[in-house]
């Protein structure tokens, strides 16, 4: 057994020798056979692997590591193996469970150890998560699931929804079903090609990175609308992109979609890659996403590993260690290849990130509805009452978030009234396109200075946009034609990214001049693209929440202050 100088944090699988000497034999067996995972190999299709003496969770004894010293980074500790001296008052087969760090169970040389799992836990697993996914499913636009359950399995009006009923009750497959299943396969191939399921897979599982389901259906099902197919997509402009992808967050996933479909049409002749090696050629597809599309639209017997993916996995091993680690990351992909079920890749891995979503949750898990609670070994320690386990949620360790810096920028909304003899006056906004790279790469804005002091007074931040806009956009106040109006700072407004709280204080600036030529066609001014938008068309546009936000505080305002001059000339015209 290893031993290192730093506090013990996981479960390990136990094993059963009767006498102080089998045991040690039998630990340095397994060590010898312990091997490192090979992310090349992560892809192939992985036999389950079995470990001599890893076997029975039932004896295994007790070691303490007493640590004098903070552990150091990595894997870069030295160590040594020994047992722990029998004492009077120590059971050598008595049972108990140990809890050690996944670092301490590593070879000299800082490789994995193997806790793989045995076969029959392996078998088990796969029959219980399939039968409970096909039964329990949760009814999504892009999931096609020919096992289910359910009485209205699909969202879709076609064939699938009544293949899905006739296969009803059908759990894990044998030899003997194979023949069956091509069957169904060809049966659903009739309504949609593997190149259109991959699509879908792919749009969903984009959309779904950082996202909750909810909020995504809706924009799937209008993505799908718009652009069915790759070659559709192929065709679209980043601005339209934009658009529809609007108030989703994270918009570098769009350009993504977007980058990828033109190389899939140029380069693969509209066809997608098969394999989830070829995959990750495609512009924003990573392992990830490339296991998903591999194993549900083209059967590759890869695995997947998502956030809920390794909260079950680190509760079905107890494992404790810092699950962002890239060690630990490297062990979650092995142990998930090793589940992953041959016949049905795809539904496993949905079934796996399913029951994460729904019953195996960060903070309330549903373990009583839980179909694999017999394997789980958090949930034994929670029955042993082990110290410091009191529910499965230590599970997986929970990792100190990075504080959001603080950022803080003037906004100017610049609104130009223009008229001419042959018309009304005309409102129009001005919208500043992002750089190419970088946060929001790409996508329309307000005027915006960056302030580098969070105590400035609204004098000093109109100074600050003055500059911005001489600088940047050539823009002068009270030259070229312009007369200002009005002008005022009227609110505030944090809008908060994933590591950034975006302080906006928030100007309105009202111009007057003549008639805009080509106020749509976007201009360079400087160093940045412009372009002028009239008030009736930026509900139509894809901007970003915080923009939205920033312009629904503006149109507040200025509806307020409409309804108060036109009071204001009601009462005097009363008065005459």
């Amino acid at each position: 057994m290893v031993l290192f100088n730093r506090p013990l944090s996981r479960v390990v699988p136990s094993m059963a020798p009767t006498t102080r000497s089998v045991r040690l034999s039998m630990e340095a067996e397994a060590s010898c056979k312990r091997t490192a995972f090979s992310p090349a190999a992560m892809y192939a299709k992985n036999p389950i692997r079995t470990v001599e003496g890893f076997q029975d969770e039932t004896n295994l004894k007790v070691y303490k590591a007493k640590s004098n010293e903070k552990p150091g980074k990595g894997l870069q500790q030295k160590f040594r193996t020994g047992t722990k001296k029998k004492t009077k008052s120590s059971q050598v087969d008595k049972e108990e469970i140990i809890a050690t760090d996944m670092e301490d169970l590593c070879t000299s040389d800082g490789t994995l150890a193997d806790f793989s799992f045995a076969k029959s836990e392996v078998m088990t697993i796969r029959a219980s998560l399939l039968s409970w996914y096909d039964s329990n499913h949760r009814v999504l636009p892009w999931r096609i699931n020919l096992y289910s359950c359910l009485e209205n399995p699909s969202y879709s009006a076609d064939g699938a929804g009544e293949i899905c009923k006739e296969e009803s009750g059908v759990g894990v497959m044998n030899d003997a079903s194979l023949s069956g299943v091509l069957c169904r396969d060809s049966m659903h191939n009739a309504t949609e090609t593997e190149g259109e399921r991959a699509y879908a897979v792919w749009v969903s599982e984009m959309m779904l990175q950082q996202t909750r389901v909810a909020t995504v259906i809706s924009y799937y099902q209008r993505w799908m609308r718009t652009w069915p197919t790759v070659y559709a997509l192929a065709q679209a402009t980043q601005e339209e992109v934009n658009s529809v992808w609007a108030g989703l967050g994270y918009y570098r996933r769009a350009r993504f979609l977007l980058e990828g479909a033109k190389k899939i049409v140029e380069e693969f002749g509209g066809e997608f890659p098969r394999t989830a090696e070829e995959l990750q050629k495609v512009p924003g597809i990573g392992t990830y996403t490339a296991g998903a599309i591999a194993s549900i639209a083209f059967k590759q017997v890869v695995p997947v590993v998502d956030g809920n993916v390794i909260r079950v996995l680190c509760r079905l091993r107890a494992i404790s260690l810092n699950p962002k680690a890239s060690t630990t990351v490297k062990l979650f992909w092995a142990l998930a290849s090793q589940l992953v079920e041959e016949y049905r890749p795809g539904d496993f891995n949905q079934a796996l990130m399913e029951l994460g979503a729904t019953i195996c949750t960060p903070t309330s898990p549903s373990c009583a509805l839980c179909s694999v609670s017999s394997q789980c070994a958090a949930l034994k320690l929670v029955h042993r009452v082990e110290k410091n386990v009191t529910s499965v949620t230590c599970f997986p360790a929970k990792v100190p978030k990075s504080a959001p810096r603080e950022e803080y920028v003037a906004v100017c909304i610049i609104e130009l009234e223009s008229q001419t003899k042959m018309s009304k006056a005309a409102s129009s906004l001005l919208l500043v396109q992002r750089p190419p790279k970088g946060l929001l790469a790409g996508l329309w804005e307000f005027p915006s200075a960056p302030l580098d002091n969070p105590n400035s007074t609204e004098k000093s931040r109109l100074m600050e946009m003055d500059n911005y806009l001489c600088d940047t956009l050539g823009f002068k106040i009270g030259s070229g034609g312009y007369t200002v109006m009005k002008r005022e700072e009227f609110g505030t407004y944090v809008h908060v990214f994933s590591h950034i709280r975006l302080h906006m204080f928030i100007q309105w600036m009202l111009l007057s001049t003549g008639e805009i030529e080509d106020k749509s066609t976007p201009k360079m001014q400087r160093s940045v693209v412009t372009k002028w938008v009239d008030l009736d068309s930026m509900n139509s546009l894809g901007l970003t929440s915080g923009v939205k936000k920033v312009y629904e505080m503006f149109s507040a305002l200025r509806q307020k202050q409409l309804t108060s001059s036109k009071t204001i000339k009601r009462k005097r015209s009363n008065l005459v």
